[in-house]
C-alpha cells in the first residue's frame, strides 16, 4: 500500500510537471486594488499590477463624477490566451469583441496583451470595462441605453480608436446616421457599423456633457435607477425629450463633423502625386518615341 502511495504521488507530481512546461496555471494568482480584485496566471504578473494601478485611479474617478455607491468587489480577468478569452465568451459575442464586462457577477474579462496582437490599448480597455460594471451599480441593474452605456465607457478610457470620428464624419455626408435606440443592437452589427455605433455613443455622450455638463449624466442615470422613461429623464437633465436631444446632437454632429472624412484624403495626397508623375513621366516618354519616329520617317523620305 505504502509502495502504491509512493506511486501515485509520483505519477501526480510528474502530470504536475508536465502542466507546468506546457505553461498551463495551476491556479489563478490574485491582486486587489481597493473594491477590485485582477486574476492572473503568473506570465501576465506585470500586466496585473499595471492593471491595478490604472482601474485604482479610475475607479475613483468615475465613482465621484457619477456618484457611484458600491460596496461590492468587482473582479477582473486577465485571459491567458486566445482559447481561454473565446472560452469565457461562448460564442455568444462577435469577434471583434476585445473584451466584455457580465454585470450581473461583477466581472470584466480582457486580453492579455502577452498575445493580442490587435494593438489594443490595455489600460483604456480596463476603464472600458469598469466603467460598465459601475454604471451598472449606478442604476441598480435597470438597463442603460447601449449609446449612453458605451459613450460614458469611451469618453473615461480615452481610447483613441473610437474618438477618430471618421465613420460618423461619412454617415454625416451621407445621411446615414445609426438611430441611438438601435445602438442597443451593436452586439449584432459587423465590425464596421460596429465602428460608427461606438463613435455615435462617444459623440452623443460628449455633446450632451459640454452642453449639459456631468449633472445631467447624474440626472439621467438617477432617473433609469428609479424607472423613468427616457424623455422623463431627459426633460429632467436637459428640459428637452431624448427625441429632441438626438435631434439636436445629430445637428451638432453633422455642422462639425459633416466634412471631417476629408482629412483622410492627406493619407493619400503624397502616393496620389508619385501616380500622377509617374503617369506624366509615361506620357511624355510615348510622345517622345513618337516625335522620333516620325523623324525617323521624314528623313527617309527625303
Amino acid at each position: 500500500m505504502f509502495i502504491m502511495k509512493i506511486k501515485i504521488t509520483t505519477t501526480l507530481l510528474f502530470l504536475w510537471v508536465l502542466a507546468a512546461l506546457a505553461g498551463q496555471p495551476i491556479a489563478p494568482k490574485t491582486i486587489s486594488a481597493g473594491l477590485v480584485t485582477i486574476s492572473y496566471v503568473s506570465a501576465d504578473s506585470q500586466y496585473a499590477r499595471s492593471a491595478a494601478q490604472v482601474l485604482a485611479y479610475a475607479y475613483e474617478e468615475v465613482t465621484f463624477d457619477l456618484q457611484v455607491v458600491n460596496r461590492d468587489t468587482l473582479r477582473v480577468i486577465i485571459a491567458p490566451s486566445r482559447k481561454k478569452f473565446l472560452e469565457y465568451t461562448r460564442g455568444q459575442l462577435p469577434k471583434w469583441t476585445g473584451a466584455f464586462a457580465t454585470p450581473g457577477s461583477r466581472t470584466m474579462v480582457v486580453k492579455s496583451p502577452r498575445w493580442d496582437r490587435e494593438g489594443k490599448d490595455f489600460s483604456g480597455v480596463l476603464v472600458h470595462e469598469l466603467v460598465h460594471l459601475l454604471i451598472h451599480e449606478k442604476v441598480r441593474g435597470r438597463p442603460v441605453p447601449r449609446w449612453l452605456d458605451e459613450g460614458l465607457a469611451i469618453f473615461y478610457s480615452g481610447e483613441k480608436r473610437w474618438r477618430t470620428m471618421t465613420a460618423l464624419s461619412k454617415a454625416a455626408a451621407t445621411n446615414s446616421l445609426i438611430p441611438l435606440q438601435d445602438i442597443d443592437w451593436v452586439l449584432r452589427f459587423n465590425r464596421v457599423k460596429a465602428e460608427l455605433a461606438y463613435q455615435e455613443s462617444y459623440s452623443a455622450v460628449q455633446y450632451l456633457l459640454s452642453v449639459y455638463d456631468i449633472d445631467a449624466i447624474r440626472i439621467i442615470l438617477d432617473g433609469i435607477r428609479k424607472g423613468r422613461n427616457m424623455d422623463e429623464s431627459f426633460r429632467a437633465a436637459t428640459g428637452s425629450t431624448f427625441r429632441e436631444f438626438e435631434r439636436e446632437w445629430q445637428q451638432y454632429a453633422k455642422k462639425t463633423f459633416k466634412w471631417f472624412w476629408l482629412s483622410d484624403i492627406n493619407d493619400f495626397f503624397w502616393v496620389f502625386i508619385l501616380v500622377l508623375a509617374v503617369l506624366a513621366a509615361i506620357v511624355i516618354r510615348i510622345r517622345n518615341r513618337r516625335k522620333v519616329h516620325e523623324w525617323e520617317e521624314w528623313g527617309e523620305g527625303e
